[in-house]
């Protein structure tokens, strides 16, 4: 199997986490960040570090990052590196761009050109808190076993308005959904005609390989 490859720009407390995480699964990670010294806490554990300036087109470009799987802009400064670094993810033709604003404007104007997901930390965090605890729900993974796991899983934005069956994860990813919850309502153990909503948390069941394989893990 090919290995995933990722190039993370920005290397803070959330670039560096992503990072960390991205690695220790097995993949290959580039970080890409104008501060030395934030690049030497993550060297370590990533496959390349490079200190340059990600807003620059020329420096994109010489990346060599063209074929990787995903690309992660997590620089949180100001919008329009983010916005322009975004732009040229997209130009070179890679498939999954992620983004990291700050509120809802920044958001709406990072998937306006081309991210294919938004993540704004602070008000993610929080609601997911909230509905945790709202919902008597305190896990974010429960190991069944050395191999076995139940995951929250955040449902693709491929995956609104289709059905569980048309998904058909247990063929496709050999893993099963027992969950979705969509605010504060939660379904257990979810009919296959049962239709995703947006943005709806999924609750995962599956072999820890298995559940790697799933979009956007």
């Amino acid at each position: 199997m090919k290995r995933k490859s990722f190039v993370m720009i920005g290397a803070g407390q959330f670039g560096a986490n992503v990072a960390r995480t991205l690695a220790s699964s097995g993949a290959e990670v580039m970080v890409v960040d104008e501060d030395e010294n934030a690049l030497e806490d993550v060297a370590d554990f990533v496959t390349h570090s490079v200190c340059a300036d990600a807003s620059n087109p020329e420096v994109i470009r010489q990346l060599g990052i063209s074929n990787y799987d995903g690309a992660i802009i997590g620089i949180g400064r100001k919008l329009e590196p983010n916005v322009l670094i975004t732009i040229q993810m997209k130009e070179l033709g890679i498939p999954y761009v992620v983004a990291m604003a700050r509120d809802d404007l920044e958001e709406r104007v990072l998937r306006k050109v081309g991210a294919d997901r938004v993540v704004t930390p602070d008000r993610d965090m929080g609601i997911r808190l909230g509905n945790q605890l709202m919902n008597g729900s305190y896990f974010d993974t429960i190991e069944l076993s050395e191999n076995y796991s139940i995951i929250e899983y955040i449902s693709p934005d491929a995956w609104n308005g289709k059905t569980i069956k048309d998904l058909d994860v247990r063929n496709k990813y050999g893993v099963n959904i027992i969950g979705v919850r969509d605010g504060q309502n939660i379904d257990i153990n979810p009919k296959p005609d049962y239709v995703l909503p947006d943005d709806c948390e999924l609750v995962v069941l599956g072999h820890n390989n298995e559940l790697k394989k799933l979009p956007g893990m």
